[in-house]
């Protein structure tokens, strides 16, 4: 198979969360012949907490627990099935900062982590887990705790900008991979219900009566054309639905159609449609992050 993938760096913290990434990330690394790495940070500050409590200098501490972590890390890692040659790395720092560190020295397409992070909050993303859909110059793969199997519906998100066909290039991808059905989504928002209603004494601006628009209909119709039109080689020959969703806010409207239709993975471009290179995230994707009940792939420009 031809593939994009082909370094990926996973994230683990001992934790359910973890281990349904660990069990996404080996599983794309055995299909697509990636080099999988494996990436352990103990906690520089906790640890030093640790040490001060016990009486014991730092470094004395820093070297029994890296070597008893990388014993248990190992030990982690058999209960899963993890291709051979994979790299375990096991480092004492700034969590945030070391995963992003490794993953830019790498060069890895992908970065794999537990979506909830300790907490594993059923609804929405946990600090670092966003701080890394943020910040991360690689593809963002993060996994609800109860997802290590091949998923099965994708919600692939659709705002016709340039960045959306690698989101379309990334989906078939995928759903090719697993097998799973797609919904193509874009939401959308009738012009109409975004003007402000003119008051008795004229204070909320623009009349709805005075403004000029395409009636509902030809929009949904012009919509949907250009739905179809824009995924449809990406779609050819998968099961598949195209869905308008009507929405005045795009990030709650991802997350609703995605409870709706049962997605276990929503897949979103980092930019949206002004396409600004300095936003290392886009506000549709902050909201999703916040709002969702599935696994999330957020899908990086090409050059950042």
């Amino acid at each position: 198979m031809n593939t994009s993938l082909k370094t990926i760096l996973i994230a683990v913290d001992f934790s359910t969360g973890s281990r349904a990434a660990l069990e996404q990330a080996s599983r794309l690394a055995q299909v697509h012949g990636s080099k999988l790495h494996v990436l352990h940070v103990i906690d520089a500050h906790a640890l030093a907490a640790m040490a001060e409590r016990r009486g014991e200098a730092f470094e004395s501490a820093a070297q029994s627990t890296t070597e008893g972590g990388r014993k248990a890390l190992e030990n982690w890692l058999a209960q899963s099935s993890v291709p051979s040659g994979h790299e375990i790395t096991l480092v004492i720092g700034v969590p945030l900062h070391e995963i992003l560190e490794h993953t830019k020295s790498l060069g890895a397409d992908l970065l794999v982590a537990g979506i909830a992070g300790a907490g594993e909050n059923s609804v929405g993303a946990g600090s670092v887990s966003s701080k890394l859909a943020r910040k991360s110059a690689a593809h963002v793969l993060l996994v609800r705790a109860d997802q290590s199997q091949p998923f099965q519906k994708i919600v692939a998100c659709v705002d016709f900008s340039e960045h959306a066909q690698r989101v379309l290039a990334l989906t078939r991808e995928l759903a090719l991979q697993d097998h799973a059905s797609v919904d193509f989504l874009h939401v959308w928002a009738d012009p109409g219900s975004m003007l402000p209603v003119m008051g008795p004494f004229g204070e909320s601006g623009l009349s709805m009566t005075n403004a000029t628009l395409a009636p509902r209909d030809e929009l949904t119709t012009a919509l949907q054309t250009h739905l179809h039109e824009f995924i449809h080689s990406s779609a050819e020959g998968l099961t598949h639905l195209e869905v308008l969703h009507e929405d005045r806010k795009t990030g709650r409207g991802i997350a609703d159609h995605a409870r709706e239709a049962g997605a276990d993975l929503i897949i979103i471009g980092a930019l949206g449609r002004t396409n600004l290179r300095y936003l290392l995230l886009g506000s549709t994707v902050e909201r999703v992050l916040m709002q969702s009940a599935c696994s999330m792939l957020v899908v990086k420009p090409a050059e950042v």
